[in-house]
């Protein structure tokens, strides 16, 4: 994997191998380095995911969309975007669809009903809950203890199974904005006792699938700040999440490992 900062396309000039992809992503607060972005970041997993099995190679490119390069604004207007030999892709379930059916391992297929439906619906009502379209987070609450409750049944590392899927690929992400952006713009905590799915974030913070793909806390507050919708943070916090300072990772847990079985 090679990463390329608000970059150009590949040179023409240089032949890359046949199974060789390109993956644009959302630039960070100083519009060069690796921004947040749930959607990126899901993209991310998966490519490296698959480059983890031997399956492909690929280059990581930051892209500033407030000022994209011209060669980019000749793929699309929206990120993030998959760039393999001719096929340029930047609809989600076309990426997905398109990596699965071309570069097989590892299969990150899956058929999990329940785990669809015990999920989904976490994402949106934070959103609601940051945006103060809800101002108390019950909903969010509802939603998250879903996730536990579904986990806490299926007694799996991961949503599906034991190993990553593309559930995962989806959900981990967005599980993760929750937790550092409810906690700078509402002070919201995921409750300690949710400890399935505490357990689940606990896995994933372990992997480097999830690791390696991870924006900052700084980049993650830095992404819900600059949505107009979201009330201002008051500066004495706005200070703590400074993108100019040394990254932090909210990797812990509150739950003794022991308690995870690990």
């Amino acid at each position: 994997m090679e990463t390329k900062m608000n970059g150009q396309l590949e040179s023409e000039e240089v032949e890359m191998p046949p199974n060789h992809l390109e993956l644009f992503v959302k630039a960070g607060n100083d519009g060069i380095g690796y921004g947040a972005c749930p959607f990126c970041q899901r993209m991310f997993m998966i490519l490296l995911l698959k480059a983890n099995a031997g399956e492909l190679t690929f280059t990581v490119t930051t892209v500033n969309m407030a000022k994209p390069p011209q060669d980019f604004k000749k793929l699309s207007s929206r990120l993030p975007v998959v760039v393999h030999g001719t096929e340029v892709l930047s609809d989600g379930d076309d990426i997905v669809n398109y990596i699965d059916a071309n570069f097989l391992l590892p299969d990150l297929r899956y058929n999990n009903r329940t785990a669809t439906d015990a999920c989904l619906g976490a994402f949106s009502k934070f959103t609601y809950y940051i945006k103060e379209v809800s101002h108390s987070p019950t909903q969010l609450l509802t939603e998250m203890r879903k996730i536990n409750n579904y986990l806490d049944e299926s007694g799996t590392k991961f949503l599906c199974g034991e190993e990553i899927c593309h559930l995962d690929c989806l959900m981990l992400p967005k599980l993760h904005h929750i937790r550092v952006a409810a906690k700078a713009f509402k002070n919201f905590d995921i409750p300690e006792d949710f400890s399935s799915l505490w357990h689940y974030l606990n896995n994933a913070y372990s992997s480097d699938a999830f690791r390696k793909t991870c924006p900052s806390d700084q980049e993650i507050i830095h992404h819900w700040m600059s949505k107009r919708e979201i009330p201002k943070l008051p500066k004495e916090i706005q200070v703590l999440y400074n993108t100019a300072s040394a990254p932090n990772y909210s990797f812990d847990v509150p739950v003794r490992e022991e308690s995870y079985g690990i």
